[in-house]
């Protein structure tokens, strides 16, 4: 159906790159999608944009001490979910940092992993307030127009060896706008299994309305059957996502 509409099918990706500004929003917004991929056997690969060090709850934590259990905590979640690979960029988080080095650096490892599908937050959703969504999400749709543009040099040795590949989609979640509703009932509670990691962040109330608001947008309630679990997704080609202006209805 989605190929019919000319919405990318998802489900023939082979290597996905996820490209989150914090260490939590892939799983938030995309975690039962990325672990049914998983299991269907496409590589899942993660590259996270900030440190997350100002989201910390406990203030009394030293940064070195925040940084350890962030990364326990990312990585011990992305077992859950059938993360492959994962990287970290360490901009500030909140914090500043040069948007055209943070796009650098996205082109670099879409040339270094030649992803098939890259996925991130929507950066044009209405009354995001959080920066390093805006620039993340930002960042990787330029990287999924200009990475095969090889007069833009991002490090010399994988320029001088680099061949320019087609990207079948970008995946945004945290969208106003789906176009794709990702069934995700067999993987739900995995998915909220994989959240519960991320403690450095949230406290208990706040990770129980954290659960408590995704129900409501995962939940299909149906009259007489069991539950069902979505995500909303929108899926474009990179094409779309310039000078195209009907691509937010799409």
């Amino acid at each position: 159906m989605q190929s019919q509409l000319g919405i990318p099918e998802l489900r023939h990706a082979k290597r996905v790159l996820c490209v989150q500004p914090h260490y939590d929003d892939n799983d938030i917004g995309a975690g039962g999608t990325l672990a049914t991929l998983h299991d269907a056997g496409v590589e899942i690969i993660y590259l996270t944009v900030t440190d997350d060090l100002v989201g910390v709850v406990d203030v009394e934590l030293s940064n070195r001490d925040a940084a350890a259990q962030l990364k326990q905590e990312q990585l011990r979640a992305g077992e859950v979910i059938g993360v492959n690979r994962q990287y970290w960029l360490g901009f500030p988080d909140a914090g500043e940092y040069d948007y055209f080095e943070l796009r650098r650096q996205i082109i670099r490892y879409v040339r270094l992993l030649r992803p098939d599908f890259l996925f991130t937050c929507d950066p044009w959703l209405q009354y995001e307030a959080h920066h390093d969504h805006i620039q993340t999400g930002l960042a990787v749709s330029e990287a999924s127009l200009l990475h095969a543009m090889r007069r833009l040099k991002v490090e010399p040795e994988l320029d001088r060896r680099y061949e320019p590949y087609t990207i079948n989609g970008v995946v945004f979640y945290f969208t106003q706008y789906p176009n794709t509703e990702f069934d995700i009932t067999a993987l739900h509670a995995r998915k909220h299994h994989a959240i519960d990691f991320y403690r450095a962040q949230f406290t208990p109330q706040e990770m129980a309305q954290l659960h408590a608001e995704l129900e409501v947008e995962e939940l299909v309630p149906e009259v007489g059957a069991q539950p069902r679990y979505i995500e909303r997704l929108k899926i474009v080609t990179p094409n779309k996502l310039h000078l195209h202006t009907a691509t937010w209805r799409s």
